[in-house]
Parts: structure tokens; C-alpha cells; sequence
């Protein structure tokens, strides 16, 4: 066959071309399945039960409240459990991870975390005040062998898209084991930590 191809002139050009897209496509599919075992979802999944735990206030309400959804960039905002090397870069846990993408489930938790807190928070409650957030860390620090859950909310004036306050929290939990159940239940910590203070620093604004 190689014969072939260099004796036949324009004709072994064209051949050489279509070896050329098999070639081209047997790599792509190896790509695919690469990226479809990624894709696979977790063996065990967690929903960041009981970081929404925290001290009960006053039943007083201190006035309604929007949840906006978090604002997150991948992986953080996928399902997955984010690892922080020392070296800085960032990986997944392959076996664990979160039963929803972190964006959502967060939403959830701090909606819980502001009730418990006495403020009468909604995905929609229609009080002209929105409360938005963005995840900055939701990881895992080998570095450091520490969960860090870092969190900006704002509130939102809904009526003039003005920002009336804004606060940077952070939340903190030791991870000495960097995989697997322990280091998912380290991040649980760590966020009910972080919303904790998100939901005093809200509740202290409206």
C-alpha cells in the first residue's frame, strides 16, 4: 500500500490526505472519551447539610430579602470538589462531590442560614432588596491542610441596580485528610461558617 502511494502520483496525495483524517478523527474520539469519563458523576455526594446551623436570633424579621443565585467559574461552579495544591494549581476529587452544582446548593443553604438569622429570605420575595453573592474560594488548601470558603455578597438595590452594602467573609476548617468523605465534610464546615457571617453581616444591614 505504501508502494502504491508514492506511485501513483496526484492519486497517492489524496490518499495520504484521507489517512490524514482518520487519523484526525480517531484522536478526536479518543478525546471525547477522555472527556466523557470526566464527565462521569461522583460516587458519593454530599449537600452541605447543616451549614446553614447556626445560632437562632430573634423570631423578629429584619425585612425581606432576594437570594440571588452565587455567581461561580469552573469547577467551582460545577458539582465537583475543588483541590488547591501547594504549587497552586487546582484539581477535582474524582469519588466525591456535591448532589447539586455549588452555585444552586448554596443559594439554598444561605436562604436557610438568613431565615434562622431572622431575615425573611426568598429566591423571590419581592422586598426591592436582592442579596448577591460571588464564590471566590470553595476549596480545598493542601497548602495550608485547611477547607476556605470565601464569599462577597452584596446588597442589591433591585429598583436601581445600586449596591447599597458589600462584605468579604470567609470561612475556615481543618482538612488534614485532602480527600474522599473528610475533606467534603471540612468544606460543610467551612460554609456554615462563612454563612453564618454573611447571614449577621445581612441581617445587620436591612
Amino acid at each position: 500500500m505504501l508502494f502504491r502511494l508514492w506511485r501513483l502520483g496526484e492519486g497517492g496525495k489524496m490518499e495520504r490526505r484521507w489517512a490524514g483524517i482518520r487519523l484526525a478523527k480517531a484522536g478526536a474520539l479518543c478525546v471525547a472519551l477522555a472527556l466523557a469519563g470526566c464527565a462521569q458523576p461522583p460516587g458519593q455526594v454530599f449537600d452541605l447539610a447543616g451549614s446553614a446551623a447556626i445560632t437562632r436570633v430573634s423570631a423578629t424579621s429584619a425585612g425581606g430579602i432576594t437570594v440571588r443565585p452565587p455567581i461561580a467559574v469552573a469547577p467551582t461552579s460545577t458539582n465537583r470538589i475543588v483541590v488547591r495544591d501547594v504549587d497552586g494549581s487546582v484539581s477535582i476529587l474524582p469519588s466525591v462531590g456535591w448532589s447539586e452544582p455549588l452555585p444552586r446548593l448554596l443559594r439554598e443553604r444561605l436562604i436557610e442560614a438568613l431565615q434562622r438569622a431572622g431575615v425573611a429570605a426568598a429566591r423571590v420575595s419581592g422586598s426591592g432588596r436582592a442579596l448577591a453573592t460571588d464564590i471566590r474560594r470553595f476549596e480545598i488548601d493542601v497548602a495550608r491542610n485547611v477547607a476556605v470558603v470565601e464569599i462577597y455578597a452584596r446588597i442589591i438595590d433591585e429598583n436601581s441596580g445600586a449596591e447599597r452594602a458589600g462584605q468579604n467573609v470567609v470561612g475556615e476548617a481543618p482538612a488534614p485528610d485532602h480527600t474522599g468523605a473528610p475533606a467534603a465534610m471540612a468544606l460543610t464546615e467551612a460554609a456554615g461558617e462563612a454563612l453564618s457571617r454573611v447571614a449577621s453581616w445581612a441581617r445587620g444591614k436591612l
